[in-house]
């Protein structure tokens, strides 16, 4: 198995950054890698994700599924391609409180016989994807704050 991590802090509260992360279908308003999102979260949901490609249309689409749930503290969603031997990839979103607000940790784990085969790839292209993700919610975080 393979893991990208990030972390960044928001200046908003845990129950406000929960609430922008689990509303998935208002995810294409605010989040750049994603053209389109729908699903309920909660354990077991199936989601539907399309990513947004290089020109900004449409790109690879998955639907992953709500593998842990800890309300308002930690999510893990599973998706798979073909089989999950050939490649599973895991996203994880933990909150913690602090003084300021919000410290989002945000990861992603990658394993089947296909990630090393890809990983010269996902190791460069992931962790920007990622970053954009956290600075993009950290910024509509802050901005709705207090609504």
């Amino acid at each position: 198995m393979r893991e990208i991590r990030t972390e960044i802090d928001i200046a908003a509260p845990p129950t406000k950054v929960w609430s922008i992360l689990t509303a998935f279908d208002h995810w294409k308003g605010w989040n750049p890698i994603v053209n389109q999102a729908t699903g309920a979260a909660s354990l077991g949901s199936k989601l539907s994700m399309t990513m947004r490609g290089e020109d900004g249309k449409d790109g690879p689409k998955y639907a992953p599924i709500i593998t842990d749930f800890n309300e308002p503290k930690y999510f893990r969603w599973r998706a798979t391609m073909m089989v999950g031997f050939l490649f599973t990839n895991d996203k994880i979103f933990e909150l913690e409180a602090i003084d300021t607000g919000t410290r989002l940790i945000h990861i992603e784990t990658f394993s089947g016989i296909m990630v090393p085969m890809c990983w010269s790839k996902m190791e460069g292209g992931v962790p920007v994807m990622l970053k954009e993700m956290n600075a993009a919610l950290k910024t509509f975080a802050e901005k709705n704050a207090d609504s």
